[in-house]
This record gives structure tokens, C-alpha cells and sequence, in this order.
């Protein structure tokens, strides 16, 4: 898609349609801050018309019964997507600034799995009308693999993805109205929360799968569960590494940080925090500091990025606070700690130490590129400082 190209409409029902307010919002480059094009921005009536959709190709076609319909079908989208591949990765990185280096663990992993994917047998499908709710960290590899799961048990989606991540969701529909019958793939793009809660209690939607914080994911639980719903969860956190007295911790930081500098630490179960015997707390900075002064924070459309822009101003922001925190809770910024001084939504790779394992930094999710080194069971007395002399 040119950086000029608009979405035309949602993909709802086998059709594409424009909003029935007509309303629409910016989507803005993460990397330059500047706007790309306009997004539909759905409301109340869309979702429900989406509802619509969906609920009668489960009720009323034969796609909720026929295993082998499905089965070719996902592998007919499978292919689809694929032969849109290259320029499915060149549009996330636009609107979310997922580098395109890592389009293995963000695209091509996730369609594999989906061109494999086989029928659950000839019964109704389990999965239902299922509301899909995407996150903007991930949202191509999610999209493809909760619609796969579903598709694949017979059920029909409502696809509602992250707004940072609606150009890449609307451009997934458009190539299943190719492939799909009619209503079994709908999307609704919108920043109007009433509206993503309005799919959750649906009386018409039997399922709901989230991935995303664990807040939210707390919100839709209590929610879905109260109307009945069939709940999934995917939630993300942060991933503690325990480093052994006796163990090379040059290798462990360096393996830390190479996972948590991909597409700027926005991932789930990330490495984030290494977490040292006192005594060894001095080399453990010493060596994350070396390694994440390494990143090279770069174009995420060049190939060799690994590192690219935070996906909004509202996650920089985000990542500035819990740095902030983190200060708070004793820790020491040993590298990094503000935005980059460019365009663009942007956070320059982030050393900090002198934390306990218990702190809100360590415990939490960051979503930058964020490491934290922390001291096993540290003697609370006893300051950073003398840590650093252990």
C-alpha cells in the first residue's frame, strides 16, 4: 500500500462498506510521526451489523458442518496471504513499526501453521460466532492465528484489532473476500472502546479471544463471563532470568538483550529483566549496558533493523513513566532513559539496575527496550552503590 492509499471500507459480510456514520481516524507512520491515511472507525451499528454477518453464516450456511469446506478454505487463505506477503510486512511496519527483519516471528511462522491447519470432523463447530481482539504489538501473527483456529472448528470471526493495527487487519479482510463465504471473516475497526465492549456481551457472540495486557484482559474475563461467553486468553508479561552463581553472564545479558531489543522490547514473555547474585551485580550491568548499547535502533523498513520505533506516542509515554518508577523503586539508570531526540515515537535503549526482583519495573510489563538488572535477595540495607562494590 503507497504511503497515499486509503482503506476504502470494512470488510463485512462479503462486501467492503464504508461506516455508517462515516467516520474515520488517522493512522500515523510510528517511525516519522506523520499521518499515512485514514481508517473507518466503527461504531455501534457496524459491529452489530458485523454480528449479523457472522452469526448467519454459523447458523445458516453449511460452514459450521462441512469440515472439508473448511479445510480448504483456510488453506486457500493461507495462500492468499501469502502471495501479500511482502507487502502485508511493508504495511506493518508503516502503522506499527514492526521491522521487517522479523517477519518470521510476526507473519510468516503464523501462516505456516495456518496452511497446515486440518478440520476438526463434520460436527457443527465448536468455536461459534467468536469475537478476535488483536493487539498492536503483534497484530498479523495473532490475526492469522486465532482466525486459523477458529475457521479451522467451524466457527465465524469478528475480527477487532488494536487501532494502531487496523490498516493491517482491514487489508487481511480484503484478501479473504476473495476466498471465504460470505460473513465466516468480518472486520471492525474503531477507537471507541463502546464498541469493542458492545461485541463482548453480544448476545449473538458465543466466543471472545483477547490477547493483550493482562488489565484488559481482566475487564473482557469479567465481562464475557457475565454474558456467557466462551472466554480465551492469551496475556502477556514480562520473563525473569535467574543467572546462576556459576554462570557465563555475558552470555545470558547478551541473549537478554538481543530478545528484548526486537521491535523495541513490544512483545510478550520477553526477557526483560536478569535477575543476579549480589556479588555479581557490577559485571551483570556492566555487561548489559555493553550489550544494549549495541542495538542499533534503525528504519524498521530497512531488513537489518531489529530495533525499530515504539508503535504510538501514548506507549512512549508508557515506557518514559515506568523508567520514571523504576527510579522511584531505587533503580539506576545506567544507559538510555528518554526518547530519541528524532521524529517519530522513539525510545533509545534502556539500562537499569539496582532493582529488587520485587519491583513494579521487574514485575511489570514495559513494553520498550527496557533491561532490568536486578540483585537475587539483595540486603535491603545495603545500597546500590555497595552492590556495585561486591
Amino acid at each position: 500500500m503507497s504511503k497515499h492509499a486509503r482503506p476504502r471500507g470494512l470488510p463485512v459480510d462479503g462486501v467492503e462498506r464504508p461506516t455508517v456514520d462515516g467516520w474515520t481516524f488517522p493512522a500515523r507512520n510510528p517511525a516519522t510521526a506523520e499521518p499515512l491515511w485514514d481508517v473507518p472507525d466503527a461504531g455501534l451499528t457496524d459491529a452489530r451489523d458485523a454480528v449479523t454477518a457472522a452469526r448467519r453464516a454459523f447458523d445458516a450456511t453449511q460452514w459450521s458442518t462441512d469440515a472439508d469446506l473448511r479445510a480448504d478454505a483456510v488453506r486457500r487463505l493461507a495462500a492468499a496471504v501469502a502471495e501479500h506477503a511482502d507487502e502485508l510486512v511493508a504495511l506493518m511496519a508503516a502503522e506499527t513499526g514492526v521491522p521487517v527483519g522479523l517477519r518470521s516471528a510476526h507473519l510468516d511462522d503464523a501462516l505456516a501453521a495456518m496452511a497446515s491447519g486440518t478440520g476438526t470432523g463434520p460436527q457443527r463447530g465448536a468455536a461459534g460466532v467468536t469475537a478476535v481482539v488483536t493487539p498492536a504489538t503483534s497484530p498479523l501473527s495473532v490475526a492469522l492465528t486465532e482466525i486459523g483456529r477458529v475457521l479451522v472448528d467451524g466457527g465465524a470471526v469478528v475480527l477487532k484489532p488494536a487501532p494502531e493495527a487496523a490498516t493491517a487487519a482491514i487489508e487481511l479482510g480484503r484478501i479473504a473476500l476473495d476466498v471465504l463465504p460470505r460473513g465466516v471473516l468480518n472486520v471492525v475497526t474503531t477507537r471507541d472502546t463502546d464498541v469493542a465492549i458492545a461485541l463482548t456481551l453480544d448476545e449473538r457472540v458465543d466466543a471472545v479471544s483477547l490477547t493483550g495486557s493482562p488489565f484488559v484482559a481482566e475487564r473482557v474475563q469479567v465481562a464475557g463471563e457475565r454474558a456467557g461467553k466462551r472466554v480465551r486468553l492469551a496475556v502477556g508479561g514480562p520473563r525473569t532470568v535467574r543467572v546462576a552463581d556459576d554462570a557465563d553472564l555475558a552470555a545470558v545479558v547478551s541473549a537478554a538483550a538481543y530478545d528484548v531489543a526486537a521491535n523495541a522490547g513490544q512483545g510478550c514473555w520477553l526477557p526483560t529483566s536478569v535477575v543476579v547474585p549480589v556479588h555479581r551485580h557490577a559485571e551483570a550491568l556492566q555487561s548489559a549496558v555493553a550489550a544494549m548499547a549495541d542495538v542499533a535502533v534503525g528504519d524498521p523498513t530497512d531488513p537489518t533493523t531489529r530495533c525499530g520505533p515504539l508503535r504510538s506516542v501514548v506507549a512512549r509515554e508508557r515506557v518514559r513513566r515506568y523508567i520514571d518508577l523504576g527510579r522511584t523503586e531505587g533503580g539506576d539508570v545506567a544507559l538510555g532513559g528518554q526518547p530519541l531526540d528524532r521524529p517519530g515515537w522513539w525510545f533509545a535503549p534502556t539500562v537499569v539496575g539496582g532493582l529488587a526482583p520485587g519491583s513494579r519495573l521487574v514485575r511489570e510489563e514495559v513494553l520498550g527496550p527496557v533491561l532490568m538488572v536486578a540483585v537475587d535477595a539483595p540486603d535491603r540495607a545495603a545500597s546500590p552503590a555497595s552492590w556495585a562494590r561486591a
